[in-house]
């Protein structure tokens, strides 16, 4: 399918991220874009305010049956009214899944970079985004989540030369792209409701890479092990602070709000935390770099990131102490998670809320998960988040009481909720002046942070 003979598009499910973002990138490429979605949800204003037509809610009459082009998002089922529709109308072949199109439509763009990865997309792809809009590339970026430095999920380019996208791995969503670059971040363990296993997992990571152009190029972690067996024939930049990488951070130094350190006798600063942070910095500079990019606009471009939406994001203050939302739902963030709070604020005592998501996620990671709140001081772990259509009944039966009761074993302090109302009491019950209490996880627990900040 050819995008730029597409004139009018409608997204079934357009408010979430990836989809309000394609949604706003093709109505400034002048496409005529309208679309539905179940509630209204934030981004539904936004995209209002934008002038885009957003129906609520998804019903078989909303749908224009004489548009070119629908997508919808993968949370919408075949039984949806508007995609049964469309179906009975014949219009099945004129539809396709978000990944689908935004794969289609990279194509426009002569440089196409993929963020992929089980850590750290959201951030990669922002911090890239900055560094070459920093470098004049003018770049069209769609990212995961609320970009604070652009107000908004989604940055367009008025060219045609750059396309940043996070690639995401779950069912393989990122074999649907075509990609001139891909920046990886790291491999693990997740998704098992759709990956066998590990070697699943690398398997498909490396059948993306091999979907690279001869003439393109991989950005690779060479300090995750799963990485360093992911090969490519043409060009591969490493980079890294352990092994031995083409791009290697040296003396680093963290600072109060401020990590710094060195690449080839050149100094560079982040003011996020995080080792992880640190990684996503190096994956930037390498194909930075790799581009011809000036190692002073590299600086500028990384100093201008301030965060994202739910990445360790500051949101406010509760009872003299300070609130950190953040998205970990997987065991390493969560432990990653940690570290980097005690190192952005030393010597004060880290409470963490924490919803698991999904129990086929909780269920195979739950040794792993058991090990992760060991740097917390006091943990509350919420009832798991139920994944519409992504649960099985055998996985119903573990319950966040049973990761109560083992990290119980491991002499940690923890409480277990109910849900959102038994955590607010939890806290209120439980937070001390000075504490850092930082709400986690991938479900509806961001509501605890933005509640309890809005009465101060």
């Amino acid at each position: 399918m050819d995008f730029k003979k597409i004139k009018s598009i409608y997204f079934i499910g357009i408010s979430g991220a990836g989809m309000s973002g394609l949604a706003r990138v093709a109505a400034i490429h002048g496409k005529k874009i309208s679309g539905s979605d179940m509630q209204e949800y934030g981004t539904v204003k936004k995209l209002r305010e934008d002038g885009i037509e957003v129906l609520i809610p998804q019903v078989a009459e909303n749908v224009p049956l004489d548009y070119d082009l629908y997508v919808y998002s993968a949370a919408v089922g075949e039984n949806n009214p508007e995609r049964k529709v469309l179906a009975d109308k014949g219009l099945a072949d004129k539809s396709m899944t978000y990944f689908t199109a935004v794969g289609e439509f990279m194509k426009v763009y002569k440089n196409r970079i993929a963020i992929s990865g089980t850590h750290g997309k959201t951030t990669t792809t922002s911090m890239l985004g900055l560094v070459l809009q920093q470098a004049g590339l003018d770049p069209t970026a769609i990212v995961g989540s609320r970009v604070k430095a652009w107000k908004s999920n989604v940055r367009v380019g008025k060219d045609v030369d750059y396309f940043i996208i996070e690639a995401c791995e779950y069912k393989a969503h990122m074999l649907e792209l075509h990609p001139t670059a891909i920046i990886l971040t790291n491999i693990e363990e997740d998704h098992l409701d759709y990956y066998r296993d590990l070697d699943h997992i690398n398997m498909t990571f490396q059948k993306y890479i091999n979907m690279l152009p001869s003439d393109g190029v991989l950005i690779r972690n060479a300090d995750d092990s799963e990485c360093r067996e992911i090969g490519f024939d043409g060009t591969t930049v490493s980079y890294g602070i352990e092994e031995d990488a083409d791009v290697m951070a040296v003396d680093i130094e963290k600072k109060e709000r401020e990590q710094t350190f060195v690449v080839d006798g050149d100094k560079y600063s982040i003011i996020v935390p995080g080792d992880f942070n640190i990684y996503n910095a190096l994956s930037v500079i390498a194909y930075a770099k790799h581009i011809g990019i000036s190692v002073s606009d590299i600086q500028k471009g990384l100093k201008k990131f301030t965060g994202t939406w739910r990445r360790f994001e500051i949101c406010g203050d509760y009872r003299e102490s300070v609130v950190i939302s953040d998205y970990a739902h997987h065991p390493t963030a969560v432990t990653g998670l940690l570290k980097a709070a005690k190192e952005w604020f030393p010597g004060r005592r880290i409470l963490l809320v924490f919803q698991p998501h999904q129990h086929n996620r909780t269920k195979k990671l739950f040794d792993k998960f058991v090990s992760a709140f060991d740097d917390s001081d006091l943990t509350i772990i919420q009832e798991i988040f139920d994944v519409a259509g992504r649960e099985e009944d055998e996985d119903q039966a573990v319950t966040s009481q049973d990761l109560v009761e083992e990290v119980e074993k491991r002499g940690k302090l923890v409480l277990y909720s109910a849900d959102n109302e038994k955590t607010k009491l939890l806290l209120a019950e439980h937070v001390e002046k000075d504490d850092v209490i930082i709400i986690a996880g991938a479900g509806d627990i961001y509501m605890v942070a933005e509640e309890i900040c809005s009465k101060e």
